[in-house]
């Protein structure tokens, strides 16, 4: 009975056993892509040559001696200051900053094997797990082609010190790692891991405070650019529709102007013809008033028999006759005037010197129109770059531009109205004369005036 159940514990372990084999290689195959397999490592005791804690403990302490050894110049057993100094930027390659190595050693310290050692198992990196070694690896040393190597033979941080003594060709026979620049790289990191410790990552506020203020200023002027970049573009809007509306009012006025003196002309040659009409019909009037007395003069006279009453009627229709012929003659005097020659070129000199002052403000104002549009294209050229709203704003572009503006309207202006007072005065002075010389001067001048001024507009 007792064999029986003996038999049956057998089956049962045999069969336990089978269970917990075939679920650690389904295992193995699953994280195959993991750890494929270590390499083994004839100083570690382990299963599968795989090293235990006493062995990590173990040869860490051979790898810090090693490391101690080739500190140690003078073989007295002892790490003074200048050697390490020497080590450091001889074998590291590197000038480490003077905080980091008097944390390491002081000038009046001597170190011995027992001191690095010690200060080896207080090193933060002693304590280190496989993944921060392979956080290490991938971060500081920069070889994440290594990875698998560390992860298949469990490397943790008290390996470390054999990474520095790289004893019996430890990264290349054990590790794998046969590239001679990976294997110089990966030595002075363990080095100056295994002596200093890891990097320190400080947190500065002040260069965060730095940081977080340039980022607002730089958001700062990025909104006042675009702010000032709308309004100056608001403005140029503004401005070209006061030169679009300045050059359409140029063009109305002139329109206005022309038609204007065309009615003012024809209402003045309409008031003289109807002034003419009225003298003549006043005169023609008087005159058969003073016919009518002097035929009633005669036909008293044919009445009456006295010769001395008749000779003093004939006396009365002569003095009427002479009256009438007195004020026809006056009439057609006046209708008949003629100024003098020495008159009309003094005349003529006169609004000649006149046309010559008003083709220099002519001049003038054109000068200011073309200054004005020359201006507006400057701005409009300076507003295509991202920060030609700022450039405008600090140029006072703007601002001369609408001076300019400003200006040219108020010369235009002032030219139309002494170009009006010049053609009304002019015209009625030719009226009054009876001279076509002057008015004729007063038409051609008008006319070169509106050609130009058309030409200017349409250009």
């Amino acid at each position: 009975m007792y064999s029986c159940i003996r038999t049956e514990q057998l089956h049962t372990l045999t069969l336990t056993c089978f269970i917990l084999l075939g679920y650690y290689f389904r295992q193995s195959f699953q994280n195959s892509n993991i750890i494929a397999y270590n390499i083994p490592d004839p100083e570690c005791t382990g299963i599968f040559n795989l090293c235990t804690d006493f062995d990590k403990e173990r040869l860490g302490r051979q790898a810090i001696r090693a490391i101690h050894e080739q500190m140690d110049d003078d073989k007295d057993g002892l790490i003074q200051s200048s050697e390490s100094t020497d080590f450091i930027n001889e074998e590291l390659e590197s000038m480490t900053d003077a905080a980091r190595h008097e944390r390491f050693q002081n000038d009046n310290v001597h170190i011995t094997y027992d001191d690095l050692w010690i200060q080896w198992q207080n090193n933060p990196v002693h304590n280190w797990t496989t993944d921060h070694v392979i956080d290490w690896l991938v971060s500081c040393v920069h070889l994440p082609q290594y990875i698998e190597n560390f992860r298949r033979n469990q490397f943790d941080g008290r390996m470390i010190p054999r990474l520095a003594a790289n004893e019996k060709q430890y990264i290349q026979s054990i590790m794998h790692i046969r590239d001679v620049r990976d294997k110089r790289r990966l030595i002075i990191k363990a080095t100056d891991i295994v002596l200093f410790g890891p990097l320190q990552q400080t947190h500065n506020l002040m260069k965060d405070m730095i940081l977080i203020s340039a980022l607002f200023v730089s958001i700062g002027v990025c909104i006042y650019a675009f702010v000032r970049q709308h309004q100056t573009q608001e403005n140029m809007n503004v401005m070209l529709q006061e030169l679009e509306t300045l050059q359409k009012a140029e063009g109305n006025l002139l329109a206005v102007t022309e038609k204007k003196r065309t009615e003012e002309d024809e209402i003045k040659e309409n008031k003289i013809q109807k002034m003419n009409q009225n003298l003549l019909h006043k005169w023609f009037i008087e005159i058969q008033r003073i016919k009518e007395q002097a035929d009633v003069f005669r036909e008293h006279r044919d009445s009456i028999i006295d010769h001395e009453k008749q000779l003093s009627l004939a006396l009365q229709e002569i003095e009427q006759l002479q009256i009438a012929l007195r004020q026809a003659e006056e009439h057609a005097q006046q209708q008949s005037y003629e100024p003098s020659n020495e008159l009309i070129d003094l005349l003529k000199r006169t609004y000649h010197i006149e046309e010559t002052a008003f083709e220099v403000k002519r001049k003038l104002t054109e000068t200011a129109l073309i200054t004005a549009k020359e201006q507006m294209n400057k701005i409009s050229k300076m507003q295509k770059g991202f920060f030609g709203a700022v450039r405008i704003a600090h140029t006072n572009c703007i601002d001369t531009a609408g001076d300019l503006i400003n200006a040219a309207k108020e010369r235009l202006t002032e030219i139309h109205d002494e170009y009006e007072e010049r053609e009304q005065r002019w015209n009625r002075i030719a009226v009054l004369l009876n001279h076509d010389d002057l008015n004729n001067l007063g038409l051609s001048t008008s006319a070169v005036y509106r050609s130009k001024d058309s030409s200017r507009i349409h250009n």
